[in-house]
């Protein structure tokens, strides 16, 4: 086995951990909401993640071969007249994420918590 297909297949889990943490804050977020105010996730299978809430919108793209992604947030609709912020991020393989608009390195949970908090709160 080969060293590159053991750092996709790293990065692959890693990746479907870091997409069921965000799909658990967001759940939690939505927790006292009625149901007609639910954020929307999708599975982020293949590398693509999006979520939708509060007005805003968080798109993640993510390649596993190389263990890194980009990011971007838009206002209401995933259009390139309404990007809010965009960035890059990577998860390496003990599972600590460097994002492009944080120093140093972030706990897997952290890192959820805190493209999470780009959709729900007010800056």
């Amino acid at each position: 086995m080969s060293t590159t297909s053991t750092d996709t297949r790293v990065f692959a889990e890693l990746w479907i951990s870091f997409a069921a943490l965000i799909r658990s804050y967001v759940a939690a977020h939505d927790l006292s909401k009625p149901v007609t105010e639910h954020a929307l996730v999708d599975d982020g299978e293949e590398g693509h993640l999006t979520l939708r809430g509060e007005g805003k919108i968080l798109a993640l793209e993510y390649d596993a071969a190389i263990g890194a992604g980009i990011w971007t947030t838009y206002e209401d609709a995933p259009d390139p007249e309404r990007v809010l912020e965009r960035g890059d991020f990577t998860i390496g393989e003990d599972s600590l994420v460097v994002l492009s608009d944080r120093r140093g390195k972030l706990e897997l949970e952290v890192a959820a918590e805190a493209f999470t908090a780009k959709v729900f709160d007010e800056e």
